[in-house]
């Protein structure tokens, strides 16, 4: 800014000087960064934006200079530099916020309902599948005890404990139990309209006969699911183990 003044004498004459100003902006905006925070992980979370202020401009930019992650898969950190610059060209000291993602949740495990194996024989070897999930490691250790796979005796309830752990420290359990038994005949449906009965069973022969003492004989090539379509009255159903 220039200020020009005039002096005049009495006899007209003039002369003239000025003073000219120069207002400059070299003071950097001021960055303010959001606290750290820690968050869990696998849920969704952004970086807090900093607030920028200025002497001079009233919208100083925030720039984003360097994100880095430092830890490991179970507990890191997430740093994020940013820096803030006036419309002079002046640019502010650098300021961070850090992100603490932990896992302290443990995983989601599902044990199967209880089991009932039907077998004529004295034990059977029995499977089962276990469903595990977790909230961020991909890594998760399922162990059975006893194991899927393991042979029972028929004639006994066995109680399996399972445990998953994600690798981080958190576990989960579930239980459930194995029951080995006789086979058991079950009718899955049966229509009084068709006379037509369906039965089902996981082991051994089935057999029929006209009244509910017998004598029994065995249903030819009858294999479960089995249906049978007959007049009435219906006929006697068992199961025989060979």
């Amino acid at each position: 800014m220039t200020r020009v003044w005039v002096a005049r004498d009495c006899c007209g004459n003039t002369n003239t000087c000025s003073q000219t100003i120069t207002n400059v902006d070299t003071t950097p905006p001021v960055l303010t960064c959001s606290s750290d925070k820690t968050v869990q992980c696998g849920s969704p979370w952004s970086f807090d934006p900093p607030v920028a202020t200025d002497n001079c401009c009233s919208n100083p930019s925030v720039n984003i200079l360097a994100t880095f992650t430092n830890g490991t898969a179970c507990d890191y950190i997430v740093s994020r530099i940013w820096n803030a610059t006036d419309c002079c060209g002046n640019t502010s000291i650098t300021c961070t916020q850090r992100v603490t993602v932990v896992d302290t949740l443990p995983p989601t495990i599902v044990c199967p309902t209880n089991i009932f194996i039907g077998t004529c024989h004295t034990n059977a070897v029995v499977t089962w599948t276990i469903s595990a999930t977790d909230n961020c490691s991909t890594n998760i250790t399922v162990t059975s005890t006893p194991p899927s796979g393991t042979t029972f005796a028929r004639g006994t309830t066995n109680h399996v404990h399972v445990a998953a752990d994600d690798g981080c420290g958190n576990t989960n359990t579930c239980d459930f139990s194995v029951t080995v038994q006789r086979p058991v005949l079950s009718i899955v449906s049966f229509s009084y309209m068709t006379h037509t009965l369906t039965l089902s069973w996981p082991d051994g022969i089935l057999q029929e006969a006209d009244v509910v003492f017998g004598p029994y004989t065995d249903v030819p090539l009858a294999t479960s699911p089995y249906s049978i379509s007959t007049t009435l009255p219906l006929k006697f159903y068992r199961l025989r183990c060979p």
